[in-house]
């Protein structure tokens, strides 16, 4: 029977969004007890495991039932001219068979009543991830569990500093969706605050090895955050291994009211030419920017951004 591998409902300022991915059946990864072996064995059920493709399913929240497509990547996404002030009842029909939601992450998000969110990568921003050494990252995906994934210390500190103030966190990755119970696993475990995953989308072992992801996806992902969020700013977290820095500068541009301080992570010892370029170009964009280390100064991170939550928010 269909399984909802993940759903998000997340409520904006006009509108609530719905979305999520359906297999054709339950892959029982959340049932086994996690050691290295079924860690292993967890990651390549998931590119395994097939999509549900181009079917309707039923949806109903509370008392209202809505018609949802379910594409050929087995993704939803539904718009809603409604927002949510707390979870809906939910109710899911595939093929007339009721889908059960197993998921052991948060599914709904309530539009926060602050004036600043954050919006943060993943990969080498709260979790080393090895990006661009192919290698190395599938070497961490498969033989080390999500609970001994070194988290980045100042990310953390910093995302768990802004939800004191209830602000939200979106967490934005070209990771595929078949990473999200891994990556969810790694948030909860490590005490991150629970924002919406927003993944590329559910990919099978071919499509893993040959497929070209979109390269707007984050950017105009954010984008549709930013535009659905009202007079809301936003703190952007990302990395200098992949294009972090160019996505940012071209928000920082298009945006200029949406940003409060954007945080690149350093990821190696050393910056090389093309890194510095890139670097230059955002600070010289938006001067509220940080290219932050180990040794980066928390104490006066800290300080700077309670002034800005105190003085948005007052």
């Amino acid at each position: 029977m269909a399984h909802i591998w993940h759903i998000s409902i997340v409520s904006f300022v006009s509108k609530t969004i719905v979305r999520g991915v359906v297999l054709e059946k339950d892959p029982n990864i959340r049932k086994m007890e996690i050691g290295e072996t079924e860690n292993l064995y967890r990651l390549l059920s998931s590119y395994i495991s097939s999509p549900l493709r181009n079917t309707v399913m039923s949806i109903k929240l509370n008392h209202e039932t809505y018609q949802i497509d379910i594409d050929n990547n087995g993704s939803f996404n539904l718009e809603l001219r409604l927002i949510f002030e707390s979870k809906p009842d939910i109710s899911i029909i595939v093929k007339e068979n009721e889908l059960q939601i197993n998921q052991d992450y948060c599914v709904f998000f309530k539009n926060s009543l602050n004036s600043v969110d954050v919006i943060s990568d993943i990969d080498d921003t709260i979790i080393v991830s090895h990006s661009s050494n192919i290698i190395k990252r599938v070497g961490l995906l498969s033989l080390v569990l999500p609970h001994n994934r070194k988290h980045i210390k100042f990310t953390k500190t910093i995302l768990t500093y802004i939800s004191t103030y209830s602000a939200r966190v979106f967490y934005v990755s070209k990771s595929e969706s078949n990473l999200f119970d891994i990556l969810s696993s790694f948030i909860k475990h490590n005490q991150l605050p629970e924002g919406m995953l927003i993944l590329t989308p559910y990919l099978n072992l071919k499509q893993l090895i040959i497929n070209k992801k979109d390269k707007y996806f984050k950017l105009d992902s954010i984008k549709f955050i930013f535009e659905n969020s009202g007079d809301k700013k936003f703190v952007l977290f990302g990395d200098d291994s992949q294009l972090d820095m160019e996505v940012y500068t071209h928000l920082a541009e298009s945006y200029p009211g949406k940003v409060a301080r954007i945080y690149i992570r350093q990821t190696r010892k050393s910056v090389n030419k093309k890194r510095f370029i890139l670097w230059q170009k955002l600070k010289n964009t938006f001067s509220d920017s940080v290219y932050f280390n180990s040794s980066t100064d928390m104490d006066q991170e800290l300080l700077k951004l309670g002034n800005i939550m105190d003085s948005k928010n007052n």
